[in-house]
């Protein structure tokens, strides 16, 4: 059983030296598969082309929080456009962001559920970014129970993981799982039910011990499988075969 990246952002500009090399060489890593998500028009479009040329790699399509002042009139409806796509598995990586800029926070709800609603009329997954929002992305999420959620790199306390696991909301959990001070994904990761538990580096970001501080690439994931594989007490063949299991079915791989 291989692993699968749920949550790799390798359309990013730390990888334009070696992007294609670290794709075909996810096998030798024990690495099935890369979900890529997009931040903005240039990076859903680059995802979807990777994922038309490569066998092990997947799109996600949507608007980033952080990129919403700068969104086109006609943005979503090219993500709209993009989601025709066969290998566009997800709406993703939308929520919201508080922690860069908060000014703008009624903006970031409307673009935020303007593509919540995409997801439900195309019947897709949405993969959901939240930072120091307090409630504000639940009180919208709890419309959209009828969803397939995916909380990316979860990073909030139990209270919060709580409603979420009420609402049948999925959690993923990446590098900071494997930091001293990572708690909250610490607790997360020995609380989710293993039904609704994926895996994620979330790279070029938050790469796991004992890389901590170097660029981070999906054949890294192994070390946050390792330690969730810890922190459950549970042998490791068995947490990948779960956690594969729950991206197949979740991405409709």
């Amino acid at each position: 059983m291989a692993l699968i990246d749920t949550h790799a952002h390798l359309t990013d500009s730390a990888f334009d030296s070696d992007r294609l090399f670290i794709i075909k060489d996810l096998s030798n890593f024990n690495v099935k598969a890369i979900i890529n998500p997009g931040c903005n028009i240039k990076d859903s479009k680059m995802a979807v082309e990777l994922a038309e040329k490569y066998e092990n790699f997947y799109a996600q399509v949507g608007i980033h929080p952080e990129e919403v002042d700068d969104l086109g009139e006609s943005d979503l409806e090219i993500i709209e456009e993009l989601i025709q796509n066969p290998k566009v598995v997800a709406i993703g990586e939308i929520g919201l962001d508080y922690y860069w800029k908060d000014d703008n926070k009624e903006k970031q709800k409307e673009i935020f559920i303007k593509q919540l609603d995409l997801a439900r009329k195309y019947k897709l997954p949405a993969v959901i970014h939240t930072r120091e929002v307090g409630e504000d992305a639940y009180e919208i999420l709890k419309d959209y129970s009828d969803l397939k959620i995916q909380i990316h790199c979860f990073q909030e306390d139990t209270d919060m993981l709580k409603k979420y696991m009420d609402l049948g909301f999925y959690i993923s959990i990446g590098g900071v799982v494997t930091f001293s001070n990572g708690e909250n994904e610490k607790r997360a990761a020995s609380l989710v039910p293993i039904e609704r538990l994926m895996l994620e580096t979330d790279s070029p970001y938050l790469s796991p011990e004992p890389y901590r501080g170097l660029r981070n690439d999906p054949r890294k994931i192994i070390e946050v499988a390792r330690e969730i594989a810890n922190i459950r007490g549970m042998k490791l063949k068995k947490l990948e075969k779960r956690t594969t299991k729950n991206a197949e079915e979740f991405f409709g791989l």
